[in-house]
């Protein structure tokens, strides 16, 4: 990577991102249907891979619905969800008790090197702008050979929220993402094998804007941006969000949100960095 493409892209804070999350634990499940649909999307990827894993960790777990789905699939294997927010942890540990859950930060994971032979994380790559260490962390944490599957988002994502808002202020409202370029750099620069990645646009549609940014703000994913506007949005500036939003209009009459959904797997090697794990702790202050 460049050094412009090191600078951050967004200016969010860990702890932002785990407060933010851990606020919608228990609003999650109902307004996570693009999620929902990327995680199913993602699982149907595992046809094209013969894979008996006997260690699994979701990354990223949110409120571990794929991770109870992963229970399901591999019923002998020990299966951990592991994710930033504390409050999603806890939500996943009343909701099961088949798996582990451990809150931790995806750079400083706290497992030995080489604990698992797959590693599945739907949507969580995104809040992640450290790729290399990222990718360097997931590699110790691989079995060489083992199998790191999963799903981010590109820079067209909501382009039709983000043009909309343009048009009502100068400040920021959507966050931004990484180009998947960028992202199979990162794979590489971590000495992963056989990086592969490729993407496709979803499109969700809503009856106005504001169910949009309703839903965002259910499951944790709103503008928390440190240049976001911190003051209260008037009815004159959602009525003209609103009215710049409909200029996207679909032919069934909805607004569309289109997510630019990035698809990403490879395979761990044998690594000489970092032996051993790291604290549990999160500091996510």
């Amino acid at each position: 990577m460049s050094k412009a493409t090191q600078a951050r892209i967004n200016q969010i804070s860990k702890g932002d991102i785990a407060r933010s999350f851990s606020r919608a634990a228990n609003t999650y499940d109902d307004a996570a249907f693009f999620q929902r649909v990327a995680g199913e999307r993602l699982l149907e990827r595992l046809q094209y891979f013969k894979l008996q894993p006997s260690d699994i960790l979701d990354l990223g777990c949110g409120t571990g619905h794929f991770t109870r789905e992963l229970s399901r699939r591999y019923p002998s294997a020990k299966v951990t969800g592991a994710d930033l927010a504390e409050g999603m942890i806890d939500f996943c540990r009343a909701q099961s008790n088949q798996e582990d859950y451990v809150c931790a930060d995806a750079l400083k994971l706290p497992f030995e090197s080489n604990s698992f032979d797959f590693v599945f994380s739907n949507l969580t790559i995104q809040w992640v702008e450290e790729l290399p260490q990222l990718f360097q962390e997931l590699n110790r944490v691989l079995k060489p050979e083992g199998l790191l599957l999963f799903t981010t988002l590109g820079p067209d994502t909501l382009y039709e929220l983000k043009q909309s808002w343009a048009a009502v202020n100068d400040y920021q409202h959507v966050n931004n993402f990484i180009d998947m370029h960028h992202v199979g750099d990162a794979m590489l620069s971590a000495r992963l094998s056989d990086p592969v990645v490729d993407n496709e646009p979803v499109v969700i549609g809503y009856n106005r804007a504001i169910e949009l940014m309703r839903d965002l703000k259910n499951i944790g994913a709103h503008n928390i941006d440190s240049s976001r506007n911190h003051g209260l949005t008037s009815p004159r500036q959602l009525r003209k969000l609103e009215q710049e939003y409909s200029k996207f209009k679909m032919d069934d009459g909805q607004l569309p949100a289109t997510y630019e959904l990035v698809y990403g797997h490879a395979f761990g090697t044998e690594t000489s960095s970092a032996v051993g794990y790291h604290d549990y702790a999160v500091e996510i202050g």
